[in-house]
């Protein structure tokens, strides 16, 4: 308040400079607040540009991320991204916008969508993606990997989807695996996937009270095709295998292949009425139909084993390796057929596994010996060689004989350890009968075609040679045929080397192995030997005689001596003799012996009393031989022809007339009904073929079956019979049909000189 005494001017004054003062104030807020507005709008204008640039930055993002990303809302799709419409085969976004959300997934995968969606986008990102699959519009399926979040987006709550294809890598492991379970060759199951499909189908078919069955089945001969057309015609002929085997069994059997010609199925349940057995059977039956291979047409057979459940047992392992059994058993049955498991096979492969074993310590511990058969000059009678046989003298199971031993070895690659010892150990001997002056004659020794495969047998010969200080003409190679398989020009090339270095080499068993005269005229050899199961047969066997004939035949023609082994009797003896066997070898000589008991047959100089071949004795020619198991028979004989020129000799069976007319020289055979029932025709219409100079004559009543009126009639005209005897007890008739006999006899006799 202005005292009462100012001057009003002063007053006046006083409030316009206020005034002035509170209005230059409130210019300067008002200037400082525009400021702040102005710094306020700038800042905005800068957030605006931040945000529309984010969102720019957001949208490219979405827009160009690999990942597919759709959001839905109310179940209807409200945006897409371009991933999302190439993940779903769109050809615009708008083919899919307001479309449901669920009918891209399809129904059996919608709880796995339900438990990869989050409430919270970063809870999200922490856990697993489900896998699972979605559908495109063309209807194909997409493997993808998902997880999905709760937002809100567009004033609304909505859902946000994120998959990521994984169609190619899910390809890339299902091709892995596939190559992991499968055999390459034939796309078949292999041996780890065919066990856990048994398994299951076990644990199944215990559940169910049912059977199923295993097939092991390993083609025949496999590798000849192998070695001979080569491996590439080898694998076709598996995978057209594969497909017959396919084809052979049900949609749901299993059929695989475990490596090499080996396969092996699964016959599930149910197996119904069809027995395993007859599923067997139909197999073999496809698989002998004849097969194209390199423009020819081959027949392919299979040797297949069985196992059962449960008969044989509830474990995979243990079925397939019953099943194995079962078809190696096949194989020793002649191939081309089917075995199921029996107990007895498990016991007689547990006996090899022992066997094999116990080979094998007979190596380490020196357990093998050496025994020695004689091999006889049939020119001289005299001893010129000798066969070294090997024996094993097992502490726990004795003598045991080569037969039992050495197809074991073979199979175990234990042949070529063990025929080393062999050849040393006939050196080391042959040394030492030197030293201690026996009369020496070289020994053979056996070789193995797997040993001469491996060709240090040059190397081995000339070391054990020289370790022995022998002469090389004192051991003998006695060659199997099937060298000519393995690999000939290889083992004739070997074969050559050998002969230059000086010992001698003959083919072993002839006539049983893959006669590939081929290779056996190229082959540097000295000697056939005619294998012992020719020779047994050859005095009442047609066919073996005609086999030993000819192999004797083919040796001198390729300048070789022949070697009959085997030899028992004196009928076969005298039989190689009379035509042309160099050499003999067996029993009716000499077993094999021990070495005390060569050397002293050796020191001995022990001969065979050699027949005289090409004679006929005139004392025998009016010799008869009476073939009758009848007692009666045989004595009533014996008398009407004791005051008579003729030399009666008896047989009661057909096997000892055989070795009568083998060692003497017989003019008439007499003999009616066969003691083992068979028709005395048969017997002449053999004798016929095996000794055609015998003229046969047939006892025979009316009253006796066997020999009809027209088998007789056709008998004779075929001169199986020279004449038949209907009353043997007619002493008179026999006498007058004896006497025309012997000058039938006499007149072939005459006309073959």
């Amino acid at each position: 308040m202005q005292p009462p005494d100012a001057p009003v001017s002063t007053v006046a004054s006083r409030s316009l400079l206020r005034e002035r003062a509170a209005r230059k104030e409130a210019e300067s807020l008002l200037e400082q607040k525009s400021r702040e507005l102005y710094d306020i709008n700038q800042n905005l204008r800068q957030l605006n540009s931040h945000i529309e640039e984010s969102e720019a930055r957001y949208r490219s993002l979405v827009e160009l991320i690999p990942d597919a990303i759709w959001i839905h809302t109310g179940g209807k799709i409200v945006f897409l991204n371009p991933a999302a419409q190439r993940l779903f085969g769109a050809a615009s976004a708008g083919s899919l916008l307001g479309t449901d959300a669920d009918a891209r997934v399809p129904a059996e995968f919608h709880a796995q969508l339900a438990e990869g969606t989050y409430n919270d986008i970063s809870l999200a990102q922490q856990q697993p993606r489900s896998a699972l699959q979605l559908l495109r519009l063309d209807g194909a399926l997409v493997d993808v990997e998902y997880f999905g979040c709760r937002l809100w987006f567009n004033n609304a709550d909505s859902v946000m989807s994120v998959a990521h294809d994984v169609t190619e890598r899910r390809q890339q492991e299902k091709a892995i695996e596939h190559q992991a379970t499968h055999d390459q060759l034939t796309g078949l199951p292999n041996r780890a996937l065919f066990l856990d499909r048994l398994a299951h189908a076990i644990r199944r078919a215990e559940r169910r009270k049912e059977r199923l069955a295993v097939v092991f089945l390993d083609l025949d001969k496999f590798k000849q095709v192998n070695d001979t057309l080569g491996h590439a015609v080898g694998d076709e002929l598996l995978r057209v295998v594969a497909s017959t085997l396919r084809h052979s069994v049900r949609d749901f059997d299993t059929v695989a292949r475990l490596g090499g010609d080996e396969f092996v199925l699964l016959l599930d349940s149910p197996l119904g009425e069809t027995t395993p057995g007859m599923i067997a059977e139909r197999i073999g039956e496809h698989l002998a139909r004849p097969v194209l291979l390199a423009g020819q047409e081959h027949v392919i057979t299979g040797s297949m084993g069985l196992s059962l459940y449960p008969n044989d047992g509830d474990q995979a392992e243990n079925l397939l390796r019953q099943a194995d059994i079962a078809m190696y058993r096949a194989k020793q049955a002649g191939r081309n057929g089917f075995q199921f498991f029996t107990q007895e096979m498990q016991q007689r492969l547990d006996a090899r596994v022992t066997l094999e074993q116990g080979l094998m310590r007979a190596l380490q511990r020196d357990e093998f010996v050496l025994h020695y058969q004689p091999q006889v000059d049939l020119a001289s009678g005299k001893v010129i060689g000798l066969e070294a046989l090997l024996r094993w003298q097992s502490p726990e199971l004795g003598l045991v004989p080569p037969m039992q031993f050495i197809p074991v070895a073979e199979e175990s690659n234990l042949i070529t350890a063990i025929g080393g010892w062999v050849l040393d150990k006939a050196c080391a001997t042959l040394r030492a009968w030197l030293d201690a002056g026996v009369p020496v004659v070289p020994v053979a020794v056996n070789v193995a075609a797997s040993q001469f495969a491996h060709q240090n047998m040059e190397t081995m010969l000339r070391e054990v040679l020289a370790r022995y200080s022998l002469e090389p003409g004192l051991i003998e190679f006695e060659l199997t045929e099937s060298l000519s398989m393995v690999d000939p020009e290889a083992s004739i090339a070997l074969m050559h080397r050998l002969k230059a270095i000086g010992i001698t080499m003959s083919i072993d068993d002839f006539g049983t192995g893959y006669s590939n005269l081929s290779y056996l005229k190229r082959f540097p050899v000295d000697k056939l030997k005619i294998d012992q199961s020719f020779t047994r047969g050859m005095a009442s066997d047609p066919e073996d005689r005609s086999i030993v004939t000819a192999v004797i035949r083919l040796a001198h023609s390729l300048g070789l001596r022949a070697i009959a082994e085997g030899v028992e009797t004196e009928g076969q003896m005298q039989l190689l003799a009379r035509h042309g066997c160099d050499e003999i070898q067996g029993y009716y000589f000499s077993r094999p012996l021990a070495e005390p008991g060569i050397v002293a047959m050796l020191r001995s100089g022990a001969m065979l009393e050699v027949p005289l071949t090409g004679q006929r004795k005139p004392e025998l020619r009016r010799t008869v031989l009476l073939v009758d198991h009848e007692p009666r028979t045989q004595a009533h004989f014996r008398r009407l022809l004791d005051s008579t020129p003729y030399e009666l000799l008896s047989a009661l069976k057909m096997e000892d007339a055989y070795e009568v007319l083998a060692s003497r020289e017989v003019g008439v055979v007499l003999s009616g009904r066969g003691p083992e029932g068979r028709s005395g025709v048969d017997f002449f219409e053999r004798i016929k073929r095996l000794y055609p100079a015998a003229v046969r004559v047939l006892l025979t009543r009316e009253a006796e079956g066997g020999d009809s009126a027209a088998g007789l009639a056709d008998a004779i005209n075929l001169g199986a019979v020279y004449k038949f005897i209907a009353a043997p007890d007619d002493d008179a008739h026999v006498l007058e049909t004896l006497a025309s006999a012997f000058e039938q006899y006499e007149r072939q006799a005459g006309a073959a000189s």
